[in-house]
């Protein structure tokens, strides 16, 4: 966003989290441990101290693409943001699903205590959470593609999306909440999971009032025509070919590059099969009722 005229203003943001007393470098809390090893390079990255009086004092490490400090902070940041927005929904703490094995033939469990993220897991254009490693998996890719948003050979860091790291997250705690989820006894099981994850992810913009005073300026309060408060992933979109999103909640970029909205279909969920397709469906419901409640005021005040 910071090299485009139109989201300058917005491409920073400060995000609030809980105190954690139990806080050590990694940064490692209550509920996450943020291990940054890189198997692709057989490097492990200086942890962050978020403790440090200096990081402190200037609200910790700036924004840097380049910093593996600063994408530890990131990663850590957007994660405690959203197990606080979902255990405020809960009304209770959140558990992350226990680890699952067999000793002799017998089933036996174990309490998982913290969440763990990795970074930069893999060299590719994914990301995922691992519920065999209780675990947030983050790769990162060269671009290739030449046009007007990318530039062939930049990195595309996925730790570095909040979209990314709130939807990934959002996986695991859902994990927790019903570990069946994940068995796909019918189409719309994992459907769900994705949807879900999606709408945590897009619901989260609007936790932050620079976001959304921006884009309520830029679209004169009509939030049914393209914004990014209904986008997911910009850059990982824009880079991998996608448009100008990853997903998009009310639309897509025709054929000539042109955001068009979605026309509702009633048909749509009889001709979608892909879990994340599927999934979209859903998550436009929803985001069309919420968008609703927005352009009337209710937000707002």
């Amino acid at each position: 966003m910071a090299t485009k005229l139109d989201t300058a203003a917005m491409n920073e943001l400060f995000i609030d989290v809980p105190w954690d007393a139990a806080i050590d470098v990694g940064p490692t809390g209550e509920y996450i441990e943020v291990v940054d090893f890189d198997p692709a390079s057989g490097v492990y990255y200086r942890p962050v101290d978020l403790n440090d009086p200096i990081l402190l004092a200037q609200d910790g490490i700036a924004p840097s693409e380049s910093d593996p400090q600063f994408h530890q902070q990131m990663v850590y940041a957007v994660a405690m943001k959203t197990i606080c927005n979902f255990q405020k929904a809960l009304g209770r703490v959140a558990f992350w699903a226990d680890r699952e094995f067999m000793v002799d033939g017998e089933h036996r469990s174990q309490f998982v205590r913290r969440l763990r993220i990795y970074p930069h897991a893999l060299r590719d254009r994914n990301a995922y959470y691992s519920p065999a490693k209780k675990a947030l998996l983050f790769g990162y890719f060269p671009v290739t593609r030449k046009d007007k948003e990318c530039t062939p050979g930049t990195i595309v860091f996925t730790c570095l999306s909040h979209d990314i790291v709130a939807h990934e997250v959002t996986h695991a705690l859902l994990d927790g909440v019903h570990p069946r989820f994940n068995e796909p006894t019918n189409s719309d099981v994992h459907a769900f999971h994705e949807a879900f994850s999606d709408i945590v992810a897009l619901f989260q913009h609007f936790s932050h009032p620079q976001v959304i005073e921006h884009q309520i300026r830029r679209t004169r309060g009509n939030l049914e025509t393209e914004n990014v408060l209904s986008q997911l992933a910009q850059q990982f979109g824009a880079t991998t070919g996608r448009g100008s999103s990853l997903r998009d909640a009310l639309g897509a970029e025709d054929a000539n590059g042109k955001w068009q909205p979605r026309n509702p279909d009633p048909q749509a969920l009889e001709k979608t099969a892909e879990p994340h397709a599927r999934g979209a469906i859903l998550v436009a419901a929803a985001s069309c009722h919420f968008g609703w409640q927005v352009d009337s005021g209710l937000f707002l005040d």
